[in-house]
């Protein structure tokens, strides 16, 4: 077969087809790349993507020079993401000429280079090539280019403590324009617990020059938990709330760093989430406070948000609790006025979360029901797998409606009664400033490392 018609059968539907193909082109060497990756810059067919990438990183160093040429040739979008997992997968092998491309005149060129290094594990792991690697890194900290500077500081902090010794050298020794990425990368791999007392200070002289033009920003966590409460009154929230210790950060930052605790309770400590909260300014009336320790339903959790959001709503009148996930896992709500519990209720596909409910469906439940051309909802028939449904006329498609509306009720309900926090942004009326603050989870075990990106 000639390289035209292998390249053809990368896209076949038969996966025999498409790895026989595979094969061949691997053996005819580097030859055959260039087409392959002008071919992969314009496909928009899966099965060739995914196999030609197969070919590219199968090629090991070998592949290294088309897949720099496509990667400086590739339009900005689809084809240049394409050109980047090509350039990046290609291994240990390439990894003298990952270092070199550090140099790169191209930002693109250089900032895939400092992905793929990132990827080559943790140097306190694998000893001093590690380290060497990660101080091949350093100038790239102070790139002149602020998405190279970005990914020098993920790869620092994917290296995590190894490179702590090599960032506390940067900070007292320079160079002069790696310092701020280095202290940025220290922040968020250890937190104040790496930090001098100087660096604390730097950090806070920083945040102090950024908070005069700060706005609100859309809070987009991939699993984000809030309660809104009805008030300005930040203090008092956060008093009542039993929270301490708050440092004013820009919004950006705080949204950073609510998303990062959010992927906690993963390690050692299935509670270091629920240490650190984002208390938000007032935003167009309400006070948002956002982190996994807000999650209305979470085992550890659910009492004490309950009883909170009934404290809350007797002293300033209405108080809401909410979890979404961005990743379509479900949604989970509860409202509070004048010191009484009115709903909690919670969707979550696959899992059993009935006995979590609390109260009658709300009138926003009903309402959207109606616009769907639903029959409303009575208590205890939340669910779209309702046996009560059975054989009813259109069922599949009203229960795949009522399907995605669950999934979307926390943001959709917090835009009726309150803010949907994804609406977000520099026009909503804002007043006053953001903090992160420790919880008692937080006061116990210490603030959690990271998310102070600024």
């Amino acid at each position: 077969m000639s390289t035209s018609q292998l390249l053809a059968a990368l896209g076949d539907a038969d996966p025999a087809v498409r790895r026989a193909a595979e094969d061949a082109l691997v053996a005819l060497g580097p030859s055959a790349l260039p087409l392959l990756l002008a071919r992969l810059l314009d496909s928009d067919v899966p099965a060739f993507e995914n196999a030609a990438l197969n070919v590219v990183r199968r090629s090991g160093r070998s592949a290294f020079r088309a897949s720099l040429d496509a990667l400086r040739e590739a339009a900005p979008g689809q084809a240049q993401r394409r050109a980047v997992r090509a350039f990046t997968g290609l291994g240990a092998a390439a990894l003298a000429d990952y270092t070199g491309a550090l140099g790169h005149e191209d930002p693109v060129v250089r900032r895939a280079a400092v992905s793929a290094l990132g990827e080559f594990g943790k140097p306190g792991e694998f000893g001093e090539e590690g380290v060497a690697i990660a101080a091949q890194v350093v100038p790239l900290l102070g790139d002149p280019d602020a998405e190279v500077r970005r990914q020098a500081v993920s790869a620092f902090c994917s290296w995590g403590a190894g490179v702590v010794p090599l960032l506390r050298a940067v900070r007292r020794g320079g160079p002069g324009a790696a310092r701020a990425g280095a202290l940025e990368a220290l922040a968020e791999i250890g937190g104040e617990a790496v930090l001098s007392a100087r660096d604390v200070a730097a950090l806070e002289r920083l945040v102090r020059i950024k908070l005069p033009d700060d706005v609100p920003s859309p809070l987009t966590c991939c699993h984000l938990s809030w309660i809104a409460v009805s008030t300005g009154d930040q203090g008092g929230v956060m008093d009542l709330l039993g929270l301490s210790d708050p440092r004013r950060v820009p919004f950006a930052a705080g949204v950073f760093a609510a998303d990062c605790d959010g992927h906690g309770g993963l390690g050692a400590d299935p509670l270091a989430q629920y240490r650190r909260v984002f208390v938000t300014p007032e935003l167009d009336g309400w006070t948002l406070v956002v982190g996994a320790w807000c999650d209305p339903v979470d085992e550890e959790r659910a009492a004490e948000v309950l009883a909170a959001c009934a404290r809350l709503s007797a002293r300033y009148g209405r108080a809401q609790a909410y979890w979404h996930s961005y990743q379509n896992d479900g949604s989970a709500v509860l409202v509070a006025e004048g010191g009484t519990v009115l709903r909690r209720f919670a969707f979550v596909p696959g899992e059993e979360v009935r006995h979590l409910e609390l109260g009658a469906p709300l009138p926003y439940e009903q309402q959207r029901r109606a616009v769907l051309g639903l029959p409303p909802l009575a208590a205890g028939r939340p669910d779209v797998d309702d046996e009560e449904d059975e054989g009813e006329e259109d069922e599949g498609e009203e229960d795949d409606d009522w399907f995605w509306e669950l999934i979307d009720l926390a943001p959709g309900l917090a835009g009726h009664l309150s803010l949907d926090p994804r609406n977000v942004d520099g026009r909503t009326p804002a007043r006053g400033t953001g903090c992160l603050a420790l919880t008692g989870y937080g006061r116990e075990s210490g603030a959690p490392p990271g998310a102070l990106r600024l």
